[in-house]
């Protein structure tokens, strides 16, 4: 991932009003070592391709050509797939 991907990730996070608990389930997503079973993978891939749509929310967000959605409708897309 590149400087610019990691800066907009930030960017994007930093945006979002998260409680303590919900801070503390990200720090230790990011913390997990690597499990390479199907699950996982499955559920990386996820993240990842959640990540790059959220990176191009936010670039199209700056360029004025939509507006970005809430931390609330965020978090109940990751409610409706399952991921909270």
């Amino acid at each position: 991932m590149s400087t610019l991907e990691l800066n907009n990730l930030w960017m994007y996070i930093q945006g979002m009003a998260l409680k303590q608990d919900e801070r503390e389930w990200l720090a230790g997503k990011l913390l997990e070592p690597p499990v390479e079973d199907p699950e996982t993978l499955r559920q990386q891939a996820f993240v990842k391709e959640s990540l790059y749509r959220a990176f191009d929310e936010v670039k199209r967000a700056q360029r004025g050509e939509t507006t970005m959605m809430t931390e609330e409708q965020f978090l109940q897309g990751l409610k409706d797939d399952g991921l909270l």
